[in-house]
């Protein structure tokens, strides 16, 4: 007796009436070969996954697509298939429907067999054992999995029919009225499962117990591979044919609805694509310019400083100016409100005296304050200050006030560069300039941002053409101890013009670097065009007048002989930036210095981009060793500011733990991941995920952006905004994509994760908690190289927030960006940001819902 005819398995089919082991519950029809019942199914659902690329023909089969694709012709039409090939396939598809064929054991489908599979020949006689069978799949490498199987059916289960679609014993469940293997249902697109399938998970796996006892049976089933038999290989091995058919071994079907509800997120938020109306143009927030009476008489906003930051208050006549540049420009509109309602003399002063204070508090003070006299300036550059500190409100009506300034006093300054070109080298011009583009930029509205940014451009062009960027502009201006009265003044005066103008410069460089970030796109500034000296030393700066100017001048001793480096002298040399210190505003040029290795860190990017796949022109080496020397680079930048005199600043610490983060990850990725685009883009973006995930740098990543979350909680709420918001958002960026792909990676294994308390860490761990936003610890250096532990936050209340909770998560990254702040008082580009991480931490954690209040 044949083993085939003496195995349990077999005796139980003889009981079966309908021949065959797997059932299609659309006409009760029994097939013998899972294979065979998927082809059959095709039948009733007409999927046709393989489509001919050429004519775009659908098929079930794909030895019917290679039959069809072979009689296409060099035009791209179809020819008739001869006789001989029809005959065969019918001949093909008549035998594998009878169970006891008994033709010769060269057959048609053996002589047509795929080309791409050269490791495994169809065999007709030979009975493969489940060990020989599952030995051949993987040498071949077919299947990425190990340990795929069948589960196999008991004999009780196939004689009564009595298999339920969730039976775990009997590895069958229903799909579609259809009975499968277990390890079939992942693998088959979404739309195809019941609900209670997909909720459920169904995952790949194998049972060593139940291959065991199948193997102790000695049953031997006919996995005789003939062509046919390669359409459920194809099943599972294909790429791209039928999307949503894929192996569970690549996680994306579980990431695909967070995936989606990201997209969804992104479309909701300011960073989406900005798409203009007839409605949008600069006129239509006219009526903002006119002040209702109740925010007038708002006591908090009339209380002027008791000890004003400029050296003058802001006279009616300055007021008239203002008023009179916004009625020339206005075109229509509400004139009779703005003439009834426009802003107090002391309010607009309150304006400028707050630009000034934020200003002091900056790491880049780049507006000459004690020789800023508003009285004797430009309604332009008046209006730019008056717009600047009025965005900086929590009044969400001032701050539209601010924002309508700021249109005004954009449309006024191209008219006044026309009617003479010479004032284009015009100090206060130009920083009037620079302050609309910041405030449009990190506005939160996307025709501004679109606006600032192609603004940038004329700024950028103007101070190259008047040589700003060059160090022979600039000479060297030294008080003596003669110097006094009006000479003193006068040497004073030049040096903070002189001054003024390459924190400018600096000031436009930082800018142009965090927009270039922010907006994924190429430098205006490059690092290797700035040739002018670093700023002067901050207390020098901040002197309030000649005489106090010309004594901490003499004390610091500094030499008028000395050459103060730039830039691109610390780039070469870090060392030059402790060697300097006295000489130099550090922390200023530590920032410099910090965004110029992020411009670098941006071309290393672009050059890794273009070096992917099959690349004749950048070898890997090269890449690989660009990206060692960043990272020595970020470290030596850190040990250099670790030995500075001056306390570096949480400002500094941020944008270095989000340059880090640059680093060990593309930021452009991240947010195709996270849905800026559209679902394919998010897809595409997660095979860059799945790689990341399964490295170092993935660890890296997290481990900065836990301490960027620690640097964020140290600033102020006033100052965490701009550039210093996106930093944290991309932190929260990284957490997100971390928990995403590693839950999907484990979602069957996994069960759902809650918040703890240190003591239940602590007091339950199968893996301790890491905190990445403590110091540096023993366990964290553990971390990245081995993945000891599971990385956490330090939540409310003394919780311990788990990044793999990408819910709670993003709660965290929300709190440290709202300072307690209610949605009012909170910017625009802040309130956006936190909602767009409260939708992508919802997208990832299920029905959690905590919208935002």
């Amino acid at each position: 007796m044949s083993p085939r005819s003496s195995s349990p398995l077999s005796t139980a089919k003889s009981a079966n009436t309908g021949g065959g082991y797997f059932q299609c519950r659309s006409c009760n029809k029994y097939y013998n070969r899972a294979d065979h019942l998927i082809r059959h199914v095709r039948s009733h659902t007409r999927e046709k996954p393989y489509a001919c690329h050429i004519c775009h023909k659908g098929f079930t089969r794909p030895d019917l697509l290679k039959r069809h694709a072979a009689g296409h012709d060099r035009e791209g039409f179809c020819k008739h298939r001869s006789s001989v090939v029809e005959k065969h396939a019918r001949v093909s598809q008549a035998c594998l429907v009878k169970n006891d064929c008994n033709r010769p054991s060269v057959r048609t489908e053996e002589l047509d067999a795929p080309s791409d599979f050269p490791d495994i020949q169809p065999h007709t006689s030979d009975h493969l054992t489940p060990v020989q069978f599952r030995s051949r799949i993987e040498s071949s490498n077919l299947l990425a999995e190990k340990d795929l199987f069948l589960t196999p059916l008991s004999p009780h289960d196939v004689a009564d029919n009595t298999i339920s679609p969730t039976d775990g014993g009997s590895g069958i469940f229903s799909l579609d009225g259809t009975f499968f293997p277990e390890f079939i249902p992942e693998s088959l697109p979404s739309s195809l499962l019941r609900p209670y399938e997909v909720e459920m998970g169904l995952s790949l796996a194998f049972n060593p117990s139940n291959f065991n006892e199948f193997d102790k049976t000695n049953m031997h089933l006919d996995f005789d591979l003939t062509e046919v038999d390669y359409s459920l290989i194809d099943f599972f091995s294909m790429n791209g044919v039928n999307e949503g058919i894929k192996l569970n071994t690549d996680p994306v079907e579980n990431a695909d609805s967070e995936i989606a509800l990201g997209v969804e997120a992104f479309h909701r938020s300011s960073l989406s694509a900005w798409n203009p109306d007839h409605q949008d143009h600069a006129f239509a927030e006219h009526d903002n310019l006119s002040v209702s009476r109740t925010v007038i008489e708002n006591t908090e906003l009339n209380i002027s400083y008791k000890y004003p930051t400029l050296c003058e208050r802001l006279s009616s006549t300055s007021r008239d100016l203002i008023y009179g540049m916004v009625l020339h420009t206005s075109k229509g509109g509400n004139l009779a409100g703005i003439i009834k309602s426009f802003p107090s003399t002391e309010l607009l002063d309150r304006f400028i005296q707050d630009y000034f204070q934020f200003q002091k508090r900056q790491v880049d003070s780049w507006i000459h304050c004690p020789t800023f006299q508003p009285n004797s300036e430009g309604p332009e550059i008046l209006a730019a200050l008056a717009s600047a500190g009025a965005t900086l409100s929590p009044i969400g009506s001032i701050r539209k006030l601010g924002y309508a300034l700021m249109e005004m006093a954009r449309l006024r300054l191209p008219a006044i560069y026309e009617t003479d070109n010479s004032i284009t080298r015009d100090l206060r011009l130009s920083q009037a300039y620079a302050l609309l583009i910041n405030v449009g930029l990190w506005s939160g509205n996307g025709r501004k941002m679109e606006i600032a940014e192609s603004s940038a451009q004329n700024l950028v062009t103007m101070l190259r053409r008047a040589l700003r960027y060059r160090r022979s502009r600039y000479s060297s201006i030294v008080p003596t101890t003669m110097d006094a009265g009006p000479e003193l003044n006068k040497k004073w005066r030049q040096w903070v013009e002189q001054e003024s103008f390459k924190r400018l410069v600096y000031h436009v460089f930082l800018h142009d670097s965090q927009a270039a970030v922010t907006l994924n796109i190429n430098s205006l500034i490059s690092y290797s065009d700035l040739q002018l000296p670093l700023p002067g030393p901050r207390r020098l700066w901040e002197a309030k007048s000649a005489t106090e100017w010309k004594e901490l001048y003499l004390s610091l001793q500094l030499s008028s002989s000395e050459r103060i480096p730039s830039l691109t002298d610390l780039l070469r040399d870090m060392s030059q930036l402790r060697v300097f210190e006295v000489s130099i505003d550090t922390q200023m040029a530590a920032f410099i210095l910090l965004h110029g290795i992020i411009a670098l860190i941006m071309e290393y990017h672009r050059l890794k981009f273009i070096s992917k796949g099959h690349c004749e022109h950048w070898h890997a080496l090269l890449i690989k060793s660009r990206h060692q020397e960043l990272c020595t680079a970020l470290q030596h930048f850190r040990t250099v500011c670790s030995a500075l005199n001056d306390p570096q600043r949480p400002e500094i610490d941020l944008v270095y733990e989000a340059t880090s983060i640059f680093l060990y990850t593309s930021l452009e990725e991240l947010q195709l991941f996270a849905g800026k685009e559209d679902k394919n883009e998010a897809r595409r973006a997660y095979d860059s995920a799945i790689e990341w995930i399964n490295n170092m740098d993935s660890r890296r990543a997290i481990l900065h952006a836990g301490q960027a979350v620690r640097a964020a909680k140290a600033i102020p709420g006033t100052l965490l905004r701009g550039f210093l918001a996106f930093a944290v958002y991309h932190a929260g960026l990284a957490f997100w994509s971390y928990s995403v792909v590693s839950n999907a990676k484990t979602k069957s294994a996994k069960a759902p994760l809650t918040s703890l308390s240190s003591a239940q860490i602590i007091g339950s761990p199968p893996r301790p908690a890491v905190f990445l936003d403590s110091k540096e610890t023993l366990d964290v250096e553990k971390f990245i190289p081995l993945a000891y532990g599971s990385p956490a936050l330090h939540g409310p209340q003394g919780t311990t927030i788990l990044v793999e909770n990408a819910c709670q998560t993003m709660h965290i990254i929300q709190d440290v960006l709202r300072k307690d702040a209610t949605n009012e008082a909170l910017p625009p580009l802040v309130l956006n940001l936190c909602q767009l991480m409260n939708d992508l931490g919802n997208a990832a954690g299920g029905n959690n819902d905590t919208s935002l209040t």
